[in-house]
């Protein structure tokens, strides 16, 4: 029973234990990005929003929900539709059923009689000391990846969240700066253009 309550994130109800885990993990990711983006410029929260697709950074229902409320806070915010992208699901929804013929022959073949040399108890005993020794070198590496990995996930996701954010802030902050500067330029040349219509109106003698 408490298997079954694991499995439930957000609503939904998972069929393992590890994409519960992602989804909960996705909720915590939301909460990061929400404090993040407040106060933000719409064009920033575009830029934020597209960053999270290209990175995959949602792909559970629980963080696509999370995903929908932003499209529609930018909708709000004065983005037009055409430059909100769609969701990317990257998944597949129908499953086809095997052929019943198919099923049979395959019944068929697992009850015919096997012709198999059987194997020896030191056969065995060896076999299993070589699996062993793969699952023990498998763990292992699962757990360097895991350390090391960029992906987030249950000891790292954190970390990789800061970072990669961070990343994306220095983008936008350098976006900023260039959008400053070319509005800077802007009205630097309106000043000059507003100052020699002045002045060619000081020059022109009255009544002509």
């Amino acid at each position: 029973m408490e298997d079954q309550k694991e499995l439930v994130v957000g609503g939904y109800r998972f069929d393992r234990l590890s994409d519960a885990g992602e989804a909960a993990l996705e909720i915590e990711k939301a909460t990061y990005f929400e404090q993040r983006i407040s106060g933000r410029s719409p064009e920033n929260m575009l830029a934020i929003y597209d960053k999270v697709l290209d990175e995959r950074i949602f792909v559970t229902p629980v963080g696509w929900e999370y995903l929908k409320f932003l499209q529609a806070r930018l909708k709000e915010e004065g983005i037009d539709a055409d430059r909100i992208r769609p969701i990317p699901l990257y998944h597949t929804f129908h499953f086809q059923k095997v052929d019943e013929q198919e099923n049979k022959g395959v019944a068929r073949e697992r009850i015919h009689p096997s012709t198999k040399k059987k194997m020896t108890t030191a056969d065995k005993m060896r076999i299993s000391v070589i699996m062993n020794v793969i699952l023990v070198l498998l763990v292992a590496v699962l757990f360097i990846i895991t350390l090391n990995g960029e992906n987030a996930n249950a000891l790292n996701y954190r970390k990789a969240i800061q970072n990669q954010y961070a990343s994306w802030e220095q983008e936008l902050t350098e976006r900023e700066k260039a959008v400053k500067e070319k509005e800077q330029e802007l009205q630097i040349e309106d000043d000059k253009e507003a100052a020699t219509t002045s002045e060619a109106a000081e020059d022109t003698p009255d009544g002509t």
